[in-house]
């Protein structure tokens, strides 16, 4: 059975242009708009932009670069394919290894770098065997240049340069159309668990651009449409990408934070009085589990919150709805092998828990555990998905591996999931785990999800993460590592706590989540930059550090 977008939202196949690459598309999208807001604000300066000036500023970067990297005017099609470029988006987050694996596969000729990142750049320059051509900083900085031992330009350094060279003509590629010309190059571990660079074409982000857009345009509302929005996802993942964009091509304004801070965060909320915050679960239970930070700052401006990156539970947004009753929370889920969002929850139509409803032009397919094809609603397997947001596939794989990537031309996500039906008649999905992370207790199917949402609910949790061990006598069973509210605990209030989880998993849960003194005490969890627990890492450290049979509520400063 195929499940399909709501009958009330459109194609966007007949929108995606032949020959327009992003930047051009969601500036011109602005422009037709007519919006006067600016399109981004710092948040640490306060600084704004006019959609001319930021449209000025592309074409000055691009003569200046065009110059500074030595390609000729005379050589047309080069200059054009060059101009417009691939970028190759790098996690701060990423270990260095995969980040000079990344440069290396992806052939970087240009760095662009920042002050804060300076040991990281320092230990990728030690270890790359050629160096990129050129090297470019944010802002001007001389410890960058004296650590690294290269010249290094500043931004307003190519954009002075720029102001006194011709503009480009034309910044389209040369080779083609929108549908095969690569903009991004994404890292993604998709269902491997290792890194491989997702190959994003102009079509494929600007499709997902299109299909958030026309969604919420064709959503009933009974509200004014939303004009300001928190812009503190990282935008080397494609959640923050691709939402930085559409705001900018919707004509509203994004607050850009350059990394997370809560009480910066809610103080920005209040000063700019902005309305969308997009999140990811775990800071939305931080504010839920401290109803005093909606004292100190005046949140009053906000009307939603969109989550990505993981799935946001029931008791999760029942507990966010008892402390804001008029915010609404609208779940999403993506992927980066589809650049990101692929479902969106609409503001008329909230089902709590589920991820929402299936983006215009995206069909999705759930396949039962035995390879069965599931045609009823309520019943779960393994998402497989058909979108124009679909990549091509990942740079520099083997053709073994391209092989895998599809089957029989649709994409398995490795997430599973079901789809209900709700009273309004549409189909929302609720997502349950991912495959490889589902746990076999006495030949059940456990999803860690289910057991992570319940401790996340526990006062004295900031967070959790569930992960399968080896057991003799159910095959396996879950082991929690969980964060502390508070880290100065003594001995005893840890073996409190010990004991507290566990009753409070059991008088929730059955028998097959139950956590048997399988909890581990830590100071933080290993996630990605947009929030996402690294499970990988820990199962690692499970086989390091030997916890199957450690001591039950042991308390250990792991590196992951």
């Amino acid at each position: 059975m195929v499940f399909l977008p709501p009958c009330w939202v459109p194609d966007i196949t007949p929108r995606i242009p032949a020959r327009v690459n992003v930047g051009d598309f969601v500036l011109n999208g602005r422009r037709e708009g007519a919006s006067v807001r600016p399109p981004l604000v710092d948040a640490s300066t306060g600084r704004t932009c006019t959609t001319e000036e930021m449209s000025e500023n592309v074409d000055t970067l691009a003569a200046a670069l065009h110059q500074d990297l030595g390609w000729s005017r005379d050589d047309e099609r080069s200059a054009e394919a060059k101009v417009v470029g691939v970028v190759c988006l790098n996690s701060p987050t990423t270990s260095v290894p995969e980040i000079v694996s990344h440069m290396e596969k992806a052939q970087c000729k240009a760095l662009v770098v920042c002050e804060e990142l300076l040991p990281v750049c320092k230990q990728i320059f030690d270890r790359l065997p050629k160096l990129p051509e050129r090297t470019y900083s944010l802002t001007e900085s001389s410890s960058l240049r004296e650590a690294l031992k290269v010249d290094i330009k500043s931004l307003a350094q190519l954009l002075t340069e720029g102001q006194g060279l011709q503009k480009l003509q034309n910044r389209w590629m040369y080779t083609g159309e929108t549908f095969n010309e690569i903009a991004y190059l994404c890292a993604t571990s998709g269902t491997s668990g290792r890194q491989r660079l997702a190959k994003i074409t102009h079509a494929n982000i600007i499709s997902n651009i299109l299909q958030v857009v026309v969604f919420e345009s064709e959503v009933k509302a009974d509200t004014p449409p939303i004009q300001v929005a928190l812009g503190i996802l990282p935008l080397s993942h494609g959640f923050g990408l691709v939402l930085a964009h559409s705001e900018i091509f919707r004509g509203n304004t994004t607050v850009l934070h350059g990394n997370f801070n809560m009480q910066l965060m809610l103080k920005s909320v209040q000063d700019h009085r902005i309305e969308r915050l997009y999140l990811v679960p775990p800071v939305v239970a931080a504010l839920a589990n401290n109803p005093i930070l909606f004292q100190l700052f005046d949140l009053s401006s906000i009307r939603e919150i969109i989550m990505g990156a993981a799935a946001c539970s029931d008791s999760l947004s029942k507990k966010m709805y008892a402390l804001q009753p008029t915010w609404k929370i609208l779940a999403g889920y993506g992927l980066t092998e589809c650049v990101s969002p692929v479902t969106l929850t609409a503001r008329s139509d909230v089902a709590p828990g589920s991820s929402g409803l299936l983006l215009p032009s995206v069909k999705a397919r759930l396949i039962g555990a035995a390879g069965e094809e599931i045609t009823e609603h309520e019943v779960p397997g393994e998402v497989y998905l058909q979108s124009p947001t679909r990549i091509p596939g990942y740079l520099g794989e083997s053709e073994e591996d391209d092989a895998k990537f599809l089957v029989s031309g649709w994409l398995p996500t490795g997430d599973i999931g079901f789809f209900r039906q709700g009273t309004n008649g549409n189909e929302h999905l609720f997502l349950v785990d991912r495959v490889k992370d589902m746990i076999k207790v006495k030949g059940l199917q456990v999803s860690p999800s289910t057991i992570e949402n319940v401790l996340r609910l526990h006062p004295a949790v900031s967070d959790a993460a569930i992960v399968g061990v080896d057991d003799e006598m159910a095959g396996e069973r879950p082991l929690a590592f969980v964060v502390g509210t508070n880290q100065d605990m003594t001995d005893q209030q840890h073996k409190d706590l010990l004991l507290d989880l566990e009753q409070y998993v059991q008088d929730q849960l059955d028998e097959s989540h139950w956590l048997r003194k399988r909890v581990c005490f830590v100071e933080e969890l290993p996630k990605t930059q947009a929030g996402k627990v690294l499970k990988k890492k820990l199962r690692d450290a499970v086989k390091r550090y030997n916890l199957r049979v450690m001591e039950p509520g042991a308390r250990l400063k792991m590196e992951f």
